[in-house]
């Protein structure tokens, strides 16, 4: 059994991402999407995600996003990721401290056409900062 055409999108938006083209990336997601997220009351728009995409590029090389798991019929498809990188540049305020970051999270996106409509995120949104923020001595 093949992938859907879903499937084939949100692997090929992923490929984007790591290639570093977050124009690339983003052009798979409908320019209203929302992407809800554990713990935050309202959605984040395309902008924000954006936004937070290019900071996150910045500051961490080599940054990656690899699926453990991703699978979907022609609607929906689901996704467990981990992100990683090397923290090389501030992020928000936190120095870098020349750590690896490993975070895990699982998306589900929501589908129309060739692009994805709506996003939930399901996750520790914190394992980021925890781990940048780790007490211990600098890696250089």
């Amino acid at each position: 059994m093949g992938d859907t055409k879903a499937v084939d999108a949100v692997r090929s938006a992923v490929a984007a991402l790591n290639a570093g083209d977050l124009d690339g990336y983003l052009g798979y997601f409908d320019p209203s999407c929302p992407r809800w997220a554990d713990g935050l009351a309202q959605p984040l728009s395309l902008t924000d995600i954006a936004d937070g995409l290019r900071q996150l590029h910045v500051a961490f090389d080599g940054l990656h996003l690899d699926e453990d798991l991703l699978f979907g019929d022609e609607r929906f498809v689901c996704a467990h990721w981990r992100l990683r990188g090397l923290h090389v540049k501030e992020y928000l305020g936190f120095a870098p401290k020349g750590r690896s970051i490993d975070v895990a999270t699982c998306e589900v996106y929501e589908i129309s056409g060739d692009v994805v409509v709506t996003t939930w995120v399901h996750g520790d949104l914190g394992q980021l900062f925890q781990q940048i923020a780790a007490e211990g001595e600098e890696v250089t």
